[in-house]
């Protein structure tokens, strides 16, 4: 009888600790994923997993801290060899006199087998500018998640205060003095902004590139996910969501994985932004286009720069300063 007792005793014990648990888990401001009770349950995991995401190799030029007054967080994953890319992006619309917001721009390279010549090169680009980031992770489009998780945790780390981050590819042509307006004018929170896919299905052709097994992902549709070419993450949620990726098993699809599976898993908002353009380049596009517009897709260093100097001209216009 005295056994039975303490068993039941334990037995209350061991589910009392097991409550207790759940409920700190889930409490609000513990910087874990939230476990909402939802139909995206069967992909999420209690348990700590590797993403695969080492770290950020750190040289004499690494980038510091960000001030605590940014308004603007720039990152932009890069393939180590873009040079003329992120030339470009400097000179135009990732410069901070591009709009009249406190704004900090940051690349982030992964690591590649090259000769000597090269690795000189991008030593000396990064010396020059210390504005670099290079994450161990080998440069392939199956690691684009990897890197994207990287620099969200380095914005996690190092930025703790910024107001929004913008990740941008680095073949996009940005306003970003327009997006800025737009940000101050809605002040979005608990959200990522840009463009919003409502009826995305995994692709189940083992020939295709962006093949995705069952395995990987069980069921017949993704959830609402912002476009991967260039998004903004509202600031107060960028610890959450960097937490949410070491509980939530990857996919290499990285917009669907962030801005979709882990989005949901924290309870943030997906909002679709007027003025991003999912389109790719259409070949008639030139600096007018961006006047009023945020963002466009797929263009060569040459193009962002000369689009640059027709969209500073257009600005300059009496028409343009009337109506502004």
């Amino acid at each position: 009888m005295m056994m039975r007792r303490e068993c039941c005793l334990c037995l209350l014990l061991t589910n009392a600790l097991v409550f207790i648990i759940l409920y700190m888990y889930i409490q609000p401001g513990t910087n874990l994923p939230a476990f909402h009770e939802d139909s995206t349950n069967f992909y999420f995991k209690m348990k700590k997993i590797q993403n695969g995401v080492d770290g950020s190799e750190k040289t004499e030029n690494y980038p510091g801290r960000c001030e605590d007054d940014l308004e603007l967080l720039i990152l932009v994953p890069s393939s180590l060899w873009n040079f003329r890319h992120r030339e470009a992006i400097r000179k135009t619309w990732g410069n901070k006199d591009s709009s009249d917001a406190e704004t900090r721009l940051l690349f982030f390279t992964g690591t590649s087998l090259s000769n000597e010549t090269f690795q000189q090169m991008f030593k000396d680009e990064q010396g020059q500018f210390q504005d670099i980031v290079k994450v161990n992770i080998t440069e392939s489009y199956d690691n684009l998640t990897k890197k994207s998780i990287a620099l969200l945790k380095w914005a996690h780390l190092n930025c703790p205060g910024v107001r929004y981050v913008l990740k941008s590819d680095d073949d996009m042509f940005i306003n970003i003095q327009n997006l800025v307006n737009v940000l101050r004018k809605t002040k979005p929170k608990n959200a990522i902004l840009g463009v919003k896919n409502s009826h995305s299905v995994p692709f189940r052709d083992k020939g295709s590139k962006w093949y995705v097994s069952r395995e990987q992902y069980p069921k017949d549709k993704y959830p609402i996910y912002i476009s991967g070419t260039a998004y903004v993450i509202t600031g107060d949620i960028i610890t959450s969501l960097y937490n949410s990726t070491l509980y939530v098993p990857s996919l290499f699809i990285e917009d669907v994985y962030l801005n979709g599976i882990c989005r949901e898993r924290i309870g943030a908002e997906a909002i679709h932004l007027s003025g991003f353009d999912p389109a790719r380049n259409r070949g008639k596009i030139n600096g007018r286009f961006f006047e009023k517009r945020i963002t466009g897709h797929h263009f060569s260093p040459r193009d962002i720069i000369l689009m640059w100097d027709e969209l500073q001209t257009v600005l300059k216009s009496p028409r343009s300063v009337n109506n502004n």
